[in-house]
């Protein structure tokens, strides 16, 4: 037979001596039948001595096939990878994933027609800055603050004084009130339910004015006689004509005159009685030896026996009366006064028309 294995084996010839040597140098050279793997799948357990049969071979190559797909299932590929230098072009592909390079890159570029959180507002006023958005409750109340204003009786009282009856209003005007008509340029900043101050009296006379004009239930013939007055005396005294049509027309709020003030928040000399007490003062506003040196919201203390709140304290209120020329009547006092105010000019006391002071506010009247 020819030499089919190296040049280490002569072969064996026909009629040729088979030794013991030869025959042991041909088997070392030939592999096992008994290290053939001919059936399942190579494994970890499969040594180098044995070998495996074309079929084993294709059985492993499957299996192995199939694991590859399992581990890959819930796993991104590394070839659907987006970075920010080719996100243009797959940026729509529901197959590739972005790394986080890219998705800063493309937020950073589209900065410009993002709306950030820290510009969301709560409320709308006329100064609200163009790179701010409302939030839907703020385009809401804004939306109401437009609509005719309907009277709330909750927040008013009815006095009859003598032949005359008005309405008063159970609180001081807030800043959040005050601000939701005039918006915020006209004072120092304040917290929401605590009583507006630094405000002008004509200033403080405009703002009944506009909720006289937003009023649905003011004649529009009253609200036509109050545009004219207005245009007619707009560089004079438009806010004392205003007030004498407001005095005369129901449902136009103004400010209460001195002696409405009077009849409204005092039966007698004081809420209590006729005599000063501090331990009294302190049940019914806030004053001097309570204030801690501020306003506070409205509505803390008791009230007086028709349900009006802070009428003593707090803030000064303006009234219509003319004091003098350059002056009207404020009553109540302030969180700044001490007793002797109380006691002796706290019922009948003026400011100036121009100036501002952080202890004047006002109370809505309205005519009835």
């Amino acid at each position: 037979m020819p030499n089919n294995y190296n040049d280490t084996y002569d072969g064996i010839g026909s009629g040729q001596v088979l030794s013991a040597e030869k025959m042991t140098s041909a088997l070392n050279l030939m592999e096992k039948v008994a290290n053939k793997v001919e059936t399942g799948v190579l494994s970890d357990g499969s040594t180098n001595t044995q070998y495996p049969s074309a079929k084993v071979v294709q059985d492993s190559l499957k299996e192995a096939e199939k694991r590859i797909v399992q581990n890959t299932v819930g796993k991104e590929i590394t070839a659907n990878k987006v970075t920010s230098d080719n996100w243009e072009a797959n940026k729509d592909s529901d197959e590739k994933y972005p790394t986080c390079k890219a998705v800063w890159t493309y937020l950073q570029e589209c900065s410009d027609i993002v709306e950030h959180t820290a510009n969301r507002v709560s409320t709308i006023t006329a100064d609200t800055m163009d790179d701010k958005y409302p939030s839907a409750k703020a385009v809401c109340d804004l939306l109401q603050s437009s609509m005719p204003l309907k009277m709330d009786m909750d927040k008013f009282v009815r006095i009859e004084a003598g032949i005359r009856s008005f309405y008063i209003a159970k609180y001081e005007t807030t800043y959040e009130g005050f601000t939701a008509v005039m918006g915020s340029s006209w004072l120092y900043g304040t917290h929401a339910h605590f009583p507006v101050y630094n405000i002008l009296w004509n200033v403080a006379v405009l703002y009944c004015m506009y909720l006289t004009l937003w009023s649905d239930d003011v004649a529009d013939a009253v609200k036509d006689m109050i545009r004219q007055s207005y245009n007619s005396n707009i560089n004079s005294n438009w806010a004392e004509a205003y007030n004498y049509i407001a005095l005369y027309n129901t449902g136009c709020y103004r400010l209460p005159t001195s002696e409405e003030w009077e009849s409204a928040a005092l039966r007698n000399r004081y809420i209590w009685g006729y005599n000063w007490s501090d331990t009294e003062m302190d049940k019914y506003g806030w004053w001097g030896n309570n204030s801690g040196g501020t306003t506070h919201a409205v509505g803390l203390k008791n009230p007086n026996a028709y349900g009006l709140y802070d009428v003593l304290g707090n803030v000064w209120e303006w009234c219509s009366t003319s004091y003098d020329s350059n002056s009207h009547v404020i009553r109540g006092g302030s969180w700044y006064d001490s007793a002797d105010v109380f006691e002796s000019a706290y019922d009948h006391c003026s400011n100036n028309l121009n100036s501002f002071h952080n202890m004047v506010g006002f109370r809505l009247a309205r005519t009835a």
